[in-house]
């Protein structure tokens, strides 16, 4: 088959979490056998370079009271300006909401929808009309798509998709060694709201960490930090090239997620490496098998579960194992890119 795929983030196995899930799916679904051909309209990161069959054009909507009747009309829908138009023999896929409008026009076209903008707002408490425009563009585009995908069975549920197929990542050929030091981890876009609330939370409970095991150092990571988190045992690391490069000093990956909705791929990252992992509920959205393998807390007894992770070094390798057993097993790259095949051959798209 022929695929042509849109997405605002740039598929790169070091790009951004979307950024790299679009990566492995679409790369595997290439080791299969088929033809892909991508356009990334977003600005990429600095110093990535598009894989070999990925276009970066980044393209910028310009918005304005001009594109006040078109975004009433028919949300999120910028992109449809560039005039794009998918090989008529593709099946044309969208990789986020805000993407659709580029491939409406082809008879064979699907969305993926990787949360709910609807969801977010009542997690964060943040006012319904900040998000109404993307509770929108999701709605029109599940509705308007020949399929519609989400990765977990609550975003399915509150955006309409009907199909819940497994996220992946790149997955390490080895896992990280384990760490014996009480060294915590959280790695994340810090300008991503839910990742602020979650290190407020992790913050107010690290006092609690450090009084009960004072060796205890807790390293923050990632791009996007705006102001520099301070205390005892706290290390701003600030962006990495790669994930790994920060993971291989933890001996426990933390993220007290608030309940916002779809896979956090952080935390699937983390135990793809091996890495075992302290989280709520919410951080394990839609990933299979993995529950008995990781600490899940929350509010005043999450510092005690960190806690008792960080003390025991028997207990987090044996995380680390089922974890990292659990993602190998149900979120493989290739186990997601023929979960995706399937369902478009079920179409009869496969002609």
């Amino acid at each position: 088959m022929r695929f042509s795929v849109v997405s605002y983030h740039l598929p790169h196995p070091d790009g951004t979490a979307t950024g790299r899930h679009v990566f492995a799916v679409w790369e595997a679904i290439r080791a299969l056998g088929h033809e892909v051909e991508a356009w990334c309209w977003g600005e990429p990161p600095a110093g990535l370079e598009p894989p070999e069959w990925v276009s970066a054009v980044p393209h910028h909507d310009p918005g304005g009271w001009r594109a006040l009747p078109r975004t009433m009309r028919r949300p999120r829908e910028g992109i449809a300006q560039v005039g794009w138009t998918p090989p008529t023999d593709a099946v044309a896929w969208a990789e986020e909401p805000e993407s659709y409008a580029a491939v409406t026009a082809a008879a064979r076209n699907g969305v993926t929808v990787h949360h709910s903008a609807v969801l977010d707002a009542f997690a964060l408490r943040r006012p319904r009309l900040a998000t109404i425009q993307s509770a929108r563009a999701e709605r029109h585009s599940v509705r308007r798509a020949g399929i519609a995908i989400a990765f977990s069975p609550r975003v399915g549920r509150a955006v309409g998709a009907r199909h819940v197929l497994p996220v992946t990542l790149p997955m390490p050929s080895a896992p990280i060694r384990p760490v014996g030091d009480p060294v915590a981890v959280m790695l994340a876009d810090w300008s991503w709201p839910p990742n602020q609330v979650a290190l407020d939370r992790l913050l107010a409970a690290w006092h609690t960490v450090r009084r009960e095991v004072p060796a205890a150092r807790l390293m923050l990571a990632g791009r996007g930090m705006t102001r520099l988190p301070s205390g005892p045992g706290v290390e701003v690391v600030g962006e990495v090239k790669a994930a790994r490069d920060v993971l291989e000093r933890a001996a426990v990956f933390v993220f007290p997620c608030p309940p916002t909705s779809g896979p956090k791929m952080k935390v699937l990252d983390a135990l793809a490496n091996g890495v075992p992992v302290v989280t709520t509920e919410a951080g394990i959205e839609g990933l299979a098998g993995v529950a008995k393998a990781v600490a899940i807390s929350t509010g005043a007894q999450f510092a005690q579960a960190l806690t008792a992770v960080l003390r025991d070094e028997r207990r987090r390798a044996l995380m680390a194992e089922r974890g990292r057993r659990a993602v190998i097993e149900f979120h493989s790259p290739q186990l997601a890119a023929v979960a995706r095949l399937r369902l478009i051959e079920s179409r009869g798209w496969s002609d």
